[in-house]
């Protein structure tokens, strides 16, 4: 969790992150994994849209429903969808890809 505050943070630095986790709705047997940032979730993911105009296209690619896009962070069907749409739209260098993974995806 300490990896992800620590990513979303530099993301979006004008936004405070004071945590940010993964969450996950069950609805009709499927999984909807997605990013909760405190303590301002709707600004934090507004000020991120704009900053990445790409991630909707890029969630698309990891599978998100579309019907997600215009949420505040796109769903998506498992853990790695969700960690590796991040870490596409932000063009992560490969060692931090590595260590977001070996901590956020279980």
């Amino acid at each position: 969790m300490l990896v992800l505050t620590h990513i979303l943070s530099h993301a979006v630095p004008e936004i405070r992150v004071e945590q940010a986790q993964i969450a996950c709705w069950i609805v009709d047997e499927q999984s909807a994994y997605f990013i909760v940032v405190h303590p301002d979730h709707i600004e934090y993911w507004l000020n991120f849209h704009k900053r990445y105009p790409q991630y909707k296209h890029l969630a698309l690619k990891h599978g998100a429903g579309r019907h997600t896009l215009g949420y505040c962070c796109p769903e998506f069907p498992t853990r790695g969808d969700l960690i590796s749409w991040l870490a596409d739209t932000l063009d992560l260098p490969q060692g931090e890809r590595n260590l977001l993974r070996l901590v956020e995806v279980r």
